[in-house]
């Protein structure tokens, strides 16, 4: 079996690559959504880069090709989470909707209903289950770029996963500020009137539809997440790239 260790260097650099594009995108209104097609391109170079580097002579390898199936698996249980808990609330908000008295209640009067509104909780209960996963395999990632920063001596790559840590605990602090803020009020979903038929082409800029000041809050924290992911990235597409070369 050949050694397949220039070709997980590689994925793995056009991986951080498609994320710094997609983070990037993000800022940008209108096109905002085409980041998460980048994304998801990213995450499938980042699996496979690491899969191939399980395949190669490096010390870590057995590491480096559980690090991919732990991505898989995580993806796998976070999909059956939201679907599972999906379902369940949704079940809960349609047997509440014909309280709401109109015959049949239109879709502003479904959305601005308190029984809508007592889901919000619920909603981000699932959310928060099927965060789970992901956060401990992305974890495993970033564990797994410094193992191999040490492997090729590259010092950018540990940089990257620290830049990916800080990342990680500034993710989870900005989904606790979030739910908190929704919990109590201080901020509420947008209905279709103060969104607006586009707003969701406006990409993070859409909180700032969200009622109240929580809505700038979000959206500040949401552009130094993208900054972080960004200048993660960068210093990840740099390290591979001379790993490659070296």
């Amino acid at each position: 079996m050949s050694d397949q260790r220039p070709r997980g260097l590689a994925n793995l650099k056009w991986s951080f690559l498609f994320f710094m594009v997609g983070g990037a995108l993000t800022f940008v209104p209108f096109v905002g959504l085409v980041g998460g097609l980048f994304y998801i391109v990213a995450l499938v170079f980042l699996i496979v880069g690491w899969r191939d580097l399980g395949r190669s002579t490096l010390a870590e390898a057995p590491r480096y090709k559980s690090t991919g199936s732990w991505l898989i698996y995580s993806i796998v249980i976070a999909v059956v989470v939201a679907v599972i808990g999906g379902v369940l609330v949704s079940i809960q908000f349609v047997s509440a909707v014909p309280a709401l008295g109109s015959t049949p209640p239109s879709l502003q009067a479904i959305y601005q209903s308190q029984a809508f509104r007592n889901l919000e909780s619920e909603f981000i209960a699932v959310g928060g289950a099927a965060y789970i996963a992901p956060l401990l395999a992305w974890y495993r990632v970033i564990t797994s770029l410094m193992r191999l920063a040490e492997e090729v001596s590259q010092p950018r790559l540990k940089t990257a996963g620290w830049l990916l840590l800080t990342l990680a605990v500034f993710g989870l602090g900005s989904l606790a500020v979030f739910s908190a803020m929704l919990y109590t009020g201080v901020i509420s979903f947008p209905t279709p009137t103060t969104a607006g038929r586009l707003g969701a082409f406006y990409g993070i800029y859409y909180y700032l539809s969200f009622a109240g000041y929580g809505g700038v809050v979000i959206l500040v924290l949401s552009l130094v997440a993208e900054g972080l992911l960004i200048l993660a990235s960068y210093m990840g597409y740099k390290g591979l790239k001379g790993a490659r070369l070296g």
